[in-house]
């Protein structure tokens, strides 16, 4: 119990008489003791130490400009605009501080973890656990669009299917197919359009790569738009027997070579064990997530990749190198 709760609650045991006797007491100590504290604890978050630049133009000429729902308010001295500590962070126009957010994000990086555990953990509901989840995952997919995987030296080139999902949607009576069960399959035998085509790229210890842009069997042009970007020139790119993937040598000026079915796993420089490896991993998340809606498939794509290099780490209040910055 504070100095200030004991004084409040003894003061109520005295008459009007003596308690304006403690108050006066209290004024003059506070006048000539300047160090006692005895004042109601504030309720706002602590001052920050420095000055946040402006999340606009990034210039360090700001003023503090008082204070917005307990967090610390800036003006920038350039632009004029205001904002405060998260403006530009992730818990940007968020209700939770950073703890809930950092349980989130170790969580949605784990890829293990429900959602219901998470919202359990972070003491919050399911829905709120899902929008942060996807804030999360949005991120991921931005950086991945802004900061574009090269694939160099001896790579292995590929796709991986999974069935088309609308999870979440609800289905009237004119809409195209019948709503699927968990665990269900496709109407159809083999590649179909209800196949939604993961394409993927693995450089042998280096970057990793998934995007998807179609159904079924890519064609010359969907493969150029999945992986012209993405692919340094002068790499050896192993492949499947796909002969879609020649039209990469053209447009990216590198080695494609196709690889046996009876080679595809053994041993030796020609195979294709890293994707397939990488494909497993997709696979095995696809079937944890019991199914990740089409609409929001290459924001998983983001994470698969993110994890499968390892390229983060949590530490105290920030997610280090995956773009996901909490303070």
């Amino acid at each position: 119990m504070t100095n200030y709760e004991k004084i409040c609650l003894k003061s109520k045991e005295l008459d009007v008489k003596k308690q304006r006797a403690v108050l006066k007491f209290i004024n003059e100590l506070s006048k000539n003791d300047t160090d006692t504290d005895l004042s109601e604890p504030s309720e706002r978050s602590p001052e920050p130490e420095h000055l946040k630049p402006c999340p606009h133009c990034h210039t360090d000429n700001v003023k503090k400009a008082g204070f917005e729902r307990g967090k610390q308010r800036f003006q920038c001295k350039v632009c004029g605009k205001h904002y405060v500590t998260t403006t530009g962070t992730i818990m940007e126009n968020s209700h939770y501080g950073a703890k809930v957010w950092e349980t989130v994000a170790a969580d949605t990086l784990e890829e293990n973890v429900s959602l219901d555990k998470t919202a359990e953990k972070a003491g919050i509901s399911h829905n709120t656990a899902f929008n942060m989840r996807h804030k999360i995952l949005l991120v991921l997919e931005a950086k991945k669009k802004k900061e574009t995987t090269k694939i160099s030296g001896i790579s292995e080139l590929d796709e991986t299917y999974v069935l088309e999902c609308e999870k979440g949607k609800k289905f009237d009576e004119n809409a195209p197919r019948e709503p699927r069960k968990h665990g269900a399959v496709a109407s159809k035998r083999g590649i179909s359009d209800e196949q939604i085509c993961i394409m993927t790229g693995v450089q042998r210890g280096g970057a990793v790569y998934a995007e998807t842009v179609n159904r079924a069997h890519p064609s010359n042009e969907e493969i150029k738009l999945a992986f012209k970007e993405h692919i340094a020139p002068g790499t050896i790119a192993f492949t499947d027997g796909l002969k879609g993937y020649k039209c990469l040598e053209t447009a990216v000026d590198c080695v494609i070579e196709s690889v046996p079915n009876d080679k595809q796993k053994t041993t030796g420089t020609v195979n294709l064990n890293n994707v397939n490896g990488f494909h497993s991993h997709i696979k095995d998340k696809y079937k944890h997530y019991r199914g990740v809606a089409t609409k929001y498939l290459n924001r998983y794509n983001a994470l698969f990749q993110t994890v499968e290099i390892g390229s983060f780490a949590i530490t105290n209040l920030s997610v280090q190198n995956s773009g996901l910055l909490i303070v």
